[in-house]
C-alpha cells in the first residue's frame, strides 16, 4: 500500500501561458500535451514550451507532466522515445502514457504514469502496470470510492484520479465510436465527441422513444463534496480535466480544489506537495466557467438518476435564483417548456426573459473580467537566519518542510553606535523580496553585537540568498526500475470492435426503464443519428454495464 503523505493537484494546461497560471492559483502540478501523441490534437506545444513552463513550475516545486498518451505504430513509438528523451533533457517530471510498449524500450529515468485511456479499474490491472514501471496510475472515473480502496489497499503505485470536468461516457481508452463514425480516432487524439450529439431512441422496428436527445452527453464530474473521502481512501493525486479549457477556466477550478483540498487535509497528517501559499482576488465558483452541471457519478457506489444533461451537449452555467441581477454581456438560457429545446439570449438590456421556468447563465460577463487580469499570487514563505564570522556573515534561508540554503558573504562590518534602529535595518532590508516568488515570515539575527552594515550591501546578501532559494528544490524522480517481465496488453488503433463503447451509466436506468424492474419494454434498442445511422444498444445487466454495437444500417 502507498505510504505517501503529500497530496498534488493537477491541473490541465492547453498551453504554456495557461500551465503558468495554474501553478499561480494553486496548482501542485500541471499536465499538458508536446508536439504530437498527446491525446488532443489542438493542445499541441514546443519543448521550448513546455521548458519555460517547466523553470516557472520547479520555483515552487511544482511538477510538470507531459501527455505522450495515444496509441502509436513502431516508427511513431521510436519518434515518441526521442522525444520523451528531450522532454526530460529540459526537465519534464513525468510522461503520461497509454501504449504501454513504449515502456519497452531504452527510456530515460523519468516517471512513468499510466494515462486513464489504459482502462484501470482493478488491482490485477494496476499490478500488470506497475511490472511495467509506471509509479502512478490515473483510475477509472467510473470507480466508486469502495472500489478506489480496494485498489489504493493492494498496490504503492501513487493513485491519482479525476475530481472534475468533462466525463467520457464510454471507458477511457476503450471508445471506438468516432472512428467508425468519421474515421477519426479517439486513441490518436482526434475524438469528434460524439457522445455530445443529439441522437432518437428507437424500437427495432424504428418506432421512437425519444427524439432529438443527448442521450449519451454527461453532466460535469464535480466530486467536491467527496474530497475528504477520497483523501481516505488512499488518492494522492487529484486531477482536472480540461486541456482544451479556456484561461479563465482553469484559473477559476484549479483555486476552488486547492481551497477544498487544503480544508480536506488539515488534521489527517497529510500535506501539499508544493511550496507556496496563494492569495486569491477573486472568489472561485465552479459553475461560473464552463459547467454542464454537476454529478459525482460513481463515487457513492450507487446508480443514481440526472447524470445526463439530456437537453444539449454544451455548458449551461449556474442556474439562477430569485434576485440575481444580470448585467450586459451575461449569457442566460433555458429549458423551452413546448419544445424541451435549449434557449439563450445575451442580455443587452432589451431581452425578454420567460417566466416561471428555470433560467441559468452561462456567460458571466464580470467574473470572465475579474479573471481576465492578475487574480492570484502565489509566496514561498521563508525564514531568514543571519549569523556573524569573522569576515562576514552566512545567511540561510529556510523553506519549512523542505529544508535549508545558505550564502557566506564577506564585508567589513562595525558595531552600531544605535543598536535598535540597526537591527531594524536589519530586518527591514532583509525582509524586502519585492517580484519574487517568497515572502520573509521572520528575519533572525544571531549577533554577538549589532553590527553596522550600510544598507546596500545588506541587499546585496539578500539578494545573492533569494537568488540561490530560486534555483529550486531539484527533481524528484521515483521510477521504478523493473524490467517489463510479459507482453504489453495494447488496443491497436485502426481496429474497428463490434463493441463501439461500453458505459458504466445506462440510457436505460437514466430514463426509468431499467431491465431489473418489472413492466417496461424489453424489446431491442438503437440510438439514431442526424444522418440516419442506427447503433444497437446491448444491456450486461450483470455486470450493471450498456453497450453501444457497430450496427449499420
Amino acid at each position: 500500500m502507498c505510504y505517501v503523505k503529500e497530496v498534488e493537484l493537477l491541473a490541465p494546461a492547453k498551453n504554456y501561458e495557461i500551465g503558468i497560471e495554474a501553478v499561480k492559483h494553486g496548482a501542485d502540478a500541471v499536465y499538458i500535451g508536446a508536439e504530437r501523441f498527446g491525446a488532443r490534437a489542438a493542445a499541441g506545444n514546443s519543448v521550448e514550451d513546455i521548458a519555460r513552463l517547466v523553470a516557472f513550475a520547479h520555483k515552487y516545486c511544482a511538477r510538470v507532466f507531459v501527455t505522450v498518451n495515444t496509441l502509436m505504430d513502431e516508427r511513431e513509438r521510436l519518434e515518441a522515445r526521442e522525444l520523451i528523451v528531450r522532454l526530460y533533457e529540459v526537465g519534464v517530471d513525468a510522461v503520461i502514457i497509454q501504449d504501454t510498449r513504449l515502456t519497452l524500450m531504452d527510456l530515460p529515468p523519468i516517471e512513468l504514469h499510466a494515462s486513464t485511456q489504459c482502462d484501470i479499474r482493478t488491482k490485477e490491472r494496476v499490478e500488470e502496470l506497475r511490472k511495467l514501471g509506471f509509479t502512478q496510475m490515473v483510475l477509472a472515473r467510473e470507480l466508486s470510492i469502495k472500489e478506489i480502496v480496494d485498489i489504493a489497499r493492494s498496490t504503492d503505485a501513487v493513485i491519482e484520479c479525476f475530481v472534475h470536468g468533462a466525463l467520457c461516457v464510454c471507458y477511457s481508452g476503450r471508445c471506438f465510436m468516432s472512428e467508425a463514425v468519421t474515421g477519426r480516432s479517439a486513441n490518436r487524439g482526434e475524438c469528434t465527441q460524439m457522445c455530445r450529439l443529439p441522437y432518437d431512441l428507437e424500437r427495432e422496428d424504428g418506432r421512437s422513444i425519444i427524439k432529438g436527445r443527448y442521450l449519451l452527453s454527461l453532466k460535469d464530474f464535480d466530486a467536491t463534496m467527496r474530497i475528504g473521502e477520497m483523501l481516505d481512501a488512499g488518492v494522492r493525486c487529484f486531477k482536472i480535466e480540461g486541456r482544451l479549457k479556456d484561461m479563465n477556466y482553469v484559473k477559476n477550478i484549479t483555486a476552488w480544489y486547492r481551497k477544498r483540498l487544503d480544508e480536506m487535509m488539515e488534521g489527517k497528517g497529510l500535506r501539499k506537495r508544493s511550496l507556496g501559499d496563494v492569495r486569491l482576488m477573486f472568489e472561485p465558483d465552479v459553475r461560473r466557467t464552463f459547467y454542464r452541471g454537476g454529478t459525482e457519478y460513481f463515487l457513492s457506489g450507487e446508480r443514481r438518476n440526472g447524470m445526463c444533461t439530456m437537453v444539449t451537449g454544451k455548458a449551461m452555467g449556474e442556474p439562477l435564483g430569485d434576485g440575481v441581477k444580470l448585467k450586459n454581456g451575461d449569457g442566460v438560457c433555458w429549458v423551452d417548456e413546448k419544445s424541451g429545446e435549449l434557449k439563450g439570449v445575451m442580455v443587452d438590456g432589451n431581452e425578454r426573459l420567460p417566466r416561471g421556468v428555470q433560467l441559468f447563465r452561462n456567460n458571466d460577463i464580470e467574473f470572465e473580467r475579474v479573471l481576465r487580469g492578475e487574480s492570484a499570487e502565489r509566496k514561498i514563505g521563508v525564514t531568514i537566519k543571519v549569523e556573524e564570522k569573522y569576515n562576514g556573515f552566512r545567511l540561510t534561508g529556510e523553506v519549512k518542510g523542505y529544508g535549508t540554503k545558505n550564502v557566506d558573504f564577506q564585508c567589513d562590518k562595525s558595531e552600531a553606535k544605535d543598536a535598535g534602529k540597526t537591527m531594524e535595518v536589519w530586518r527591514k532590508t532583509l525582509a524586502k523580496t519585492g517580484g519574487t516568488e517568497f515572502r520573509v515570515d521572520d528575519v533572525v539575527l544571531d549577533f554577538g553585537k549589532p553590527w553596522f552594515v550600510p544598507v546596500s550591501k545588506i541587499a546585496e546578501m539578500r539578494r545573492a540568498l533569494i537568488e540561490t532559494l530560486s534555483e529550486g528544490w531539484g527533481r524528484v524522480t521515483n521510477r521504478c526500475d523493473v524490467v517489463a517481465q510479459k507482453a504489453c496488453n495494447v488496443a491497436e488503433y485502426g481496429v474497428i470492435p463490434e463493441e463501439l463503447m461500453r458505459c458504466r451509466y445506462c440510457i436505460r436506468y437514466e430514463i426509468g426503464e431499467c431491465l431489473k424492474k418489472k413492466g417496461v419494454y424489453r424489446g431491442e434498442l438503437f440510438l439514431r443519428n442526424s444522418k440516419g445511422r442506427r447503433f444497437k444498444l446491448g444491456f450486461d445487466c450483470e455486470k450493471c454495464e450498456m453497450i453501444v454495437n457497430n450496427q449499420k444500417q
